[in-house]
């Protein structure tokens, strides 16, 4: 590299979906990782597509919408039935603001574990 060129770059802040600026970042995030873990599962599996939707109670082409990552296509609450009936144990847990003047204080986090 030159003295003239100079390299540009940003740091992610760790979520790409906050550095797109998109909508609700942190439930996006956590819903990709939901579908990532998903995906794995099915291909661990070795069972073919058509087995698989047989298993969830979809179409095979949606099976293949979740093994290519297709975010869009699945709310949370699908991909927590998926994860359930594909043997996971799945916890949710909320923690309440301290005291009833940390209501609408500050916005909480979404995370998946």
């Amino acid at each position: 590299m030159t003295k003239h060129q100079e390299q540009e770059w940003e740091e992610s802040s760790g979520n790409v979906f906050a550095d797109l600026e998109l909508d609700q970042p942190e439930e996006l995030l956590a819903r990709s990782k939901l579908l990532h873990r998903v995906s794995v599962l099915v291909q661990n599996s070795k069972l073919s597509q058509k087995k698989v939707a047989k298993k969830l109670g979809i179409s095979q082409p949606k099976v293949s919408m979740l093994v290519n990552g297709r975010l869009s296509e699945f709310s949370t609450d699908s991909l927590l039935h998926y994860l359930s009936i594909l043997g996971c144990d799945v916890e949710i847990r909320v923690k309440q603001p301290r005291t009833r003047l940390g209501i609408f204080r500050h916005r909480g986090c979404i995370a998946v574990c």
